[in-house]
């Protein structure tokens, strides 16, 4: 009996370590699971998941809360005061006694302040647009730049992978020269070397993609960059990729900043320019005075009601508002120089990313007839060392340069991709 539990007992714990490792087996594999991303998913995920991006919403959405200053400087004011105080006068005792008062105000006039106020708010509005404009269009680029940087380590490794085939097939060639007296070993040793080469290669850029990798992890939002898998291709480079009209003035990131800016400033100035503007007021009030501010109304417990007009000038703060207000001024003019810089800057930037790529559109159009020409030479030259016209180095040579010539159009495509989204990161982001 006791054998039979304690194999029940075991049949147990296997069964448990069975179900641990099954589970933790399948959490393995779905954690392996790859991500796979195509460029056109990148402005979403930038757009959901960037905490930047969520960051520079957020604020958009206070400032939103913010607007409609205007309409409710128009509401009513109301304030209610209550207690209870202990009075002596002198020699006199008062029975402790409950006061309260309630005051309601209703703006009349303000001398424009709080419209300005409201124009400021509204600015303010449009400036965190402009500045979650620039935070996404940052984490966008960003994303992009990371994407073609991987397809283009992507098509390297890839290209070097190739090669290395190609180096087996001429080394084992090289091999058998050798043994049929044809060639020296040297031929073979190249070979050898030249696979060295290209697995330090194939090393160095997968660790350089998983760098960008880790790059396009961060600026998508993503906890995991292992297991992100970037799917597509370079695209062929059409007319269609120079149309990208130009960043108009009042369009450019860095120009509506500034002018954001100076407006914000003006108001401001005009705000504090205002201070000798009397302050008009409706008011009304109903309550129970203290013992200590009305002594025999407050005994006879005695209602007071009070209705007015106040008019309020604080002649004390206008001094330094009148400071106050050429500081503005000088700020705003100092953000309106930095605005016609800008669109100095702009123009320039736009005008040489556009030259950019227009030279590249050639190179990758040269590069084309540059990677056919080499593969000519390298099958051309493949023929005459099976013949033994060429021997090991002049095949070496023609492979080398033939995949040399392949990876600087993988450079050109990328680096007409990479200027593109520079290209397009310069412009506003419409955002309602």
């Amino acid at each position: 009996m006791t054998k039979r539990l304690a194999l029940c007992g075991y049949i147990l714990v296997f069964a448990n370590l069975s179900a641990s490792f099954t589970w933790a087996a399948d959490s393995h594999e779905k954690s392996a699971e790859k991500q796979k991303i195509a460029f056109s998913d990148l402005s979403k995920i930038v757009m959901e998941k960037n905490e930047n991006v969520e960051a520079a919403n957020l604020h958009t959405t206070a400032q939103k809360l913010r607007t409609g200053r205007l309409g409710r400087s128009f509401m009513p004011q109301l304030s209610a005061t209550a207690g209870a105080e202990q009075f002596r006068n002198g020699t006199s005792d008062f029975q402790p006694q409950d006061y309260w008062k309630i005051e309601g105000t209703f703006n009349l006039y303000r001398g424009g302040r709080d419209r300005l106020e409201d124009k400021i708010r509204s600015t303010n509005l449009n400036l965190s647009r402009t500045l979650f404009s620039a935070v996404f269009q940052k984490e966008l680029k960003e994303a992009r730049l990371a994407y073609w940087n991987i397809l283009a380590f992507s098509r390297q490794i890839a290209d070097r992978n190739e090669a290395l085939k190609i180096n087996e097939t001429n080394l084992r060639s090289a091999k058998r020269r050798a043994g049929a007296g044809l060639t020296t070993t040297a031929d073979a040793k190249q070979f050898e070397l030249h696979r060295i080469s290209l697995n330090r290669e194939i090393a160095k850029l997968k660790l350089e993609m998983d760098l960008s990798r880790n790059q396009l992890a961060l600026a998508l939002g993503l906890n995991e960059h292992k297991n992100i898998e970037v799917v597509g291709e370079f695209p062929e480079v059409s007319s269609k990729d120079f149309d990208i009209p130009k960043a108009l003035t009042d369009k450019h990131l860095t120009v509506k900043l500034q002018k954001d800016l100076e407006t914000i400033e003006q108001l401001k100035a005009n705000q504090s320019s205002a201070w000798w503007q009397p302050r008009v007021d409706l008011y009304a009030d109903v309550g129970l005075p203290a013992l200590s501010d009305e002594t025999d109304r407050a005994v006879g417990k005695r209602i007071e009601q009070t209705a007015g007009i106040r008019f309020t000038v604080d002649l004390g703060q206008g001094f330094e508002d009148h400071r106050e207000a050429s500081a503005r001024q000088a700020e705003a003019a100092s953000f309106r120089k930095k605005a016609a810089h800008a669109v100095r800057e702009g123009e320039a930037l736009d005008h040489e990313l556009k030259h950019d790529l227009s030279v590249l559109a050639e190179l990758i159009g040269s590069a084309d007839q540059d990677v056919q020409v080499a593969e000519s030479f390298l099958k051309l030259t493949e023929s005459e060392f099976n013949r033994g016209v060429k021997n090991g180095p002049d095949l070496l040579e023609a492979v080398q340069k033939y995949f040399d010539f392949r990876d600087k159009r993988t450079e050109y495509y990328r680096d007409f991709f990479t200027t593109k989204a520079e290209l397009e990161s310069l412009s506003l982001l419409d955002q309602e």
